[in-house]
């Protein structure tokens, strides 16, 4: 949080809860650099979507620059405990995704692992 309120010009003292609070609820008050909304407006607006992880398990190593150019980072999938490259997207990209990986990454029919993140166990 402290980079955050660094971001939007202000500090505070942390690590003293109602300093914290105070600091997280003038964060939430600010408005969004680049669309110009309040930041509580869009975590609102976002904070019951699902969400979706998709991994590019076995992706060629060439392909990695490409797969971190589009947002991709290296990670562990936690249930089969493997490791790829993984991105998280909502529905509305999912398609276009999916796509790319089959025509740019894998160029050949794959299945791809994907996984639902509900917004009720997202941080769980």
């Amino acid at each position: 949080m402290e980079y955050l309120a660094y971001k939007y010009n202000f500090f505070y003292e942390g690590h003293r809860a109602v300093i914290d609070c105070l600091a997280g609820l003038h964060l939430l008050s600010q408005y969004l650099p680049v669309s110009k909304e309040l930041v509580l407006k869009q975590l609102l607006m976002n904070c019951h979507k699902t969400r979706f992880k998709v991994w590019a398990k076995n992706a060629p190593y060439e392909t990695k620059d490409l797969l971190k150019s589009r947002g991709y980072r290296w990670s562990t999938h936690p249930q089969e405990n493997y490791k790829a490259w993984m991105v998280e997207i909502i529905e509305n990209n999912m398609e276009s995704e999916l796509n790319f990986l089959q025509s740019c990454i894998y160029q050949k029919n794959y299945a791809i692992p994907i996984q639902t993140i509900l917004p009720y166990n997202r941080f769980t």
